[in-house]
This record gives structure tokens, C-alpha cells and sequence, in this order.
């Protein structure tokens, strides 16, 4: 085999090389020249953005006291939030917002009721039980006696209305303590065979949270 290269060869892929720099570095070039556009419709496009949130803001803060005297006049966040075609769990955090405290959330007449609703069962329920005398919780968590069973499990197959923690609080007991109540007695199976179990996720983890339809609380060990 003959490893000689000739001048000719040399200066043949010398010129190829060039061919492909010089097409590299325009490419580099359109890119560039690309990249420009993009940058120069990217600040356009941010400008646009702050110029929206800026109007929204003044909008918002206009708005703002307009519904906060609403509120203040009738004292509901939930015939607030109806009455401006808001949820009422963001008219619950934007009050605070407004106001920078939370005492006019706080005089509401039906604040208890739509904290429950936001924050969950979960979290009120604990924060009760810090309260409770030792006797009041170990209540909650007793084993009742056989005709106290009987009469929880009729009201919860005969019941359409009663929930799963209306069930639980007509009969004092912990949330967990009434499923694990109901799968002793083979009324369920599983957590999440329960009666309107979705509702009763929403309930007990907050409103926000959705069930997935298939994902368990844990709350029978």
C-alpha cells in the first residue's frame, strides 16, 4: 500500500476542510442573526407580559376594594366569593393579602366553617385533640360497645345524607377509629371502598386536594 500523499491530496482535503468551515460559520452566522429575533420577540413578549400584569394589578387593587367593602358590609366570605364569581377558598387567602392581617377574615360570621373547608378535617381535628383532657380523647379513639355498632353501621347503609365525618361526629369518634370500625365488621374491604370516598378526601385533606382514584390516606393500619 502506498502511504505517499501527494501535494494534490493535500490541497484537496485542505479545500474540503474550508468548504466545511466556511458553511459552519454560516450557519454560526444565521443562527445568530436568528437568535437576535428570538431575543429581540422574547423582550417584546416580557414587556407585553409586565405591561398585562401591571394593568391586572391596578385592576386587581381596584377590585380589591370594592369586594372588601362587600364583605365587610355582610360579614360572609362565601356570599362574597358568590357574589364576585370567586371560589371561596381564594377570596379566603386574598383577604388576608388585602389587608395585611387576618382579623377581618377572622369576623366573619361563617370563618370557621370555610377554614374547615380549606385547611381540612386533617389539620382542625388536630388541632382540637391538642385541647382535649386526656379523657375526651381516648373518647374519641374508645372501641364501642356491640349495640353502639350495630346503630353506626345502620346509619351508615341506610344514610345517603350523613358523610363519613358527619358519621363520625354524630357518634364521637376519630375519623380513623370509625373506618377501622367499618372494615372490622367487613362493611368495607378497604379505606377507599367508604361511601363518597372522593368528597370525603376533598374534606379531610383540604379543598385543593383531588382524589387521584386509586391512592389511600392510610388511615386503617
Amino acid at each position: 500500500m502506498n502511504s505517499y500523499t501527494s501535494v494534490f491530496d493535500i490541497y484537496a482535503n485542505n479545500r474540503v476542510l474550508k468548504q466545511q468551515i466556511i458553511m459552519l460559520e454560516t450557519e454560526i452566522v444565521k443562527l445568530q442573526e436568528k437568535n437576535l429575533r428570538q431575543d429581540t420577540e422574547i423582550t417584546k413578549m416580557q414587556n407585553t407580559i409586565w405591561n398585562l400584569k401591571k394593568s391586572n394589578d391596578l385592576r386587581n387593587q381596584e377590585d380589591a376594594y370594592k369586594i372588601l367593602e362587600y364583605f365587610h358590609s355582610n360579614h360572609s366570605i362565601r356570599r362574597t366569593a358568590w357574589r364576585y364569581g370567586m371560589e371561596m377558598d381564594e377570596l379566603y387567602d386574598l383577604i388576608p393579602q388585602w389587608e395585611n392581617c387576618r382579623e377581618g377574615l377572622k369576623s366573619a360570621d361563617d370563618y370557621e366553617e370555610c377554614r374547615i373547608e380549606v385547611i381540612g378535617r386533617r389539620e382542625y381535628d388536630e388541632e382540637l385533640e391538642e385541647d382535649m383532657t386526656k379523657e375526651e380523647y381516648e373518647f374519641r379513639q374508645r372501641v364501642p360497645d356491640a349495640d353502639e355498632v350495630d346503630k353506626i353501621i345502620a346509619d351508615y347503609k341506610q344514610s345517603n345524607n350523613l358523610t363519613l365525618y358527619e358519621l363520625a361526629d354524630k357518634y364521637e369518634l376519630q375519623i380513623n377509629n370509625l373506618l377501622k370500625l367499618l372494615k372490622e365488621n367487613k362493611v368495607i374491604d378497604k379505606e377507599t371502598d367508604a361511601k363518597g370516598y372522593a368528597s370525603f378526601y376533598e374534606e379531610h385533606m383540604g379543598s385543593g386536594c383531588e382524589w387521584d382514584g386509586k391512592s389511600e390516606l392510610g388511615l386503617i393500619e
